[in-house]
């Protein structure tokens, strides 16, 4: 338990296998005091077992990891030096948490009893799989993201430059040389932060087991299949291999039907003919956002005084609000996905983490992506180049005049929006839905591969 959307992803996953008749638990060892998610878990004979570690009460007094230095530090953007140190903020929070499940021998022989066939294993936070190694349980390792470069090369998939731009370079047929330069320059070191976060969690195993232990590449290379949460016409084409299984989409409900907003909120809608949304998720908060990121955003509002703005601003800030225009709203939270159904809504300014890329995405809505970290370049990207979404670099959140520009073309301009409905109905009518590709792939490595390595 650590991120919101690593969360969703898995419960999600848990929901549609135990949707086809099998017995799920949900094993969810807490590394930060993560609320509000059990609503997640929509299958009711799914059984959720929480680990709280003995540190636990002195979780609660914390609050959760944020990383606000994500937001404009020199050091942790430039991909050489946060390959050695984003491992390092990660594995801090980890460390106390994992190194406890994998020597409670209460806990194991409780998992042990249950006779799982198998276990799922997101590969972000790897004791799983040793635990999975101790009760002798195959493993299948699991990926919330679209892509990390390093797992799809243990199963098989070849190097992705010139097939998908990294951050910084122009998308084909624009690209040019610089920019498979930086492309190679950028995975290399991409694939190095993840080893490197991989290697630190085996070291602190070993040390906490006092012996050697298996490898962390050979614990996870050994499954038959390797799961993801990309999506093949929403992500770009790239040559892989059978064994990589892509389920993105399974965290979308078509059939569920959107409640109405709240009454504060209709009152907003009906303001002005535009309405824009602007969130930037859990992990990095729009009220820790750097001075001149917060004044290049006003003078876009004040800009656009025909536009509605409701930002998803965290904190009650009544000097900040003052310095606002009419035109903005903040809202500690907003109902995202209500509001993403809606059509008054025009335009969706998001950082691009996977679960607001593929909600816009589903619901045919123009979007700014202005990424932060993380898989968020590429998520952004990914949309940008189905026409319907401008990927903007946050550094430019500074230059108001530019914002304004941009802002005011994704209002008006109908491109856009046809663009964005298009790639909606060919997600809504993709040939295989991705929950059965899901469990096709899953039951066949249960019942005929597996059964071949035991």
């Amino acid at each position: 338990m650590f991120g919101y959307s690593h969360t969703k992803f898995i419960s999600q996953m848990a929901n549609v296998i135990a949707d086809h008749g099998h017995n799920v638990t949900l094993f969810q060892p807490y590394h930060i005091d993560m609320k509000n998610t059990e609503w997640l878990v929509k299958n009711k004979n799914i059984e959720v077992l929480n680990y709280y570690p003995d540190h636990f009460e002195e979780l609660t007094k914390i609050k959760h990891p944020t990383f606000p230095v994500f937001w404009d530090s020199k050091v942790v953007n430039n991909p050489v030096l946060s390959a050695f140190i984003v491992p390092k903020l990660f594995c801090k929070e980890f460390e106390r948490t994992a190194t406890q499940t994998i020597l409670d021998e209460d806990l194991h022989e409780q998992l042990r009893i249950r006779k799982f066939d198998v276990a799922l294993v997101e590969v972000f936070e790897i004791s799983g799989f040793y635990i999975a190694d101790l009760l002798n349980i195959p493993s299948i390792p699991i990926a919330s993201v679209v892509r990390l470069n390093m797992y799809h090369e243990l199963f098989g998939q070849p190097s992705t430059v010139g097939y998908v731009p990294t951050d910084g370079s122009k998308m084909s047929p624009e690209a040019g040389i610089l920019d498979r330069f930086n492309d190679f320059y950028r995975i290399y070191f991409d694939n190095l932060l993840f080893e490197n976060l991989a290697q630190r969690q085996n070291d602190y195993i070993e040390a906490a087991f006092g012996r050697p232990v298996p490898k962390w590449r050979d614990l996870i290379s050994q499954s038959p299949i390797y799961i993801t949460n990309s999506n093949s016409y929403l992500d770009f084409a790239v040559p892989t291999t059978a064994t990589v299984v892509h389920v993105g989409g399974i965290t979308m409900n078509l059939k569920k039907s959107v409640g109405d907003l709240p009454e504060e909120y209709e009152k907003i809608l009906q303001e002005r003919d535009s309405t824009v949304l602007i969130s930037f998720g859990s992990v990095v908060r729009s009220f820790e956002m750097p001075d001149n990121f917060k004044a290049g955003i006003i003078r876009m509002f004040e800009s656009l005084p025909n536009v509605t703005f409701i930002w998803k601003y965290e904190k009650d800030d009544v000097e900040f609000q003052n310095k606002l225009p009419k035109n903005v709203h903040l809202k500690k939270w907003v109902p995202q996905h209500s509001f993403l159904s809606d059509s008054r809504l025009k335009v969706f300014v998001t950082h691009g983490g996977l679960g607001s890329t593929m909600e816009v995405a589903y619901s045919g809505k123009p979007a700014l992506m202005i990424p932060v970290f993380g898989d968020q370049p590429h998520n952004a990207l990914m949309l940008e180049r189905h026409g319907g979404a401008i990927a903007y670099d946050k550094f430019g959140l500074a230059d108001g005049e530019k914002l304004e520009r941009i802002m005011k073309d994704l209002v008006t301009n109908p491109k856009y929006e046809e663009n964005a409905k298009k790639l909606q109905e060919v997600l809504h009518n993709q040939p295989i839905d991705p929950k059965l590709n899901l469990m096709k792939h899953l039951e066949f490595a249960i019942q005929s591969v597996f059964p071949l390595y035991l």
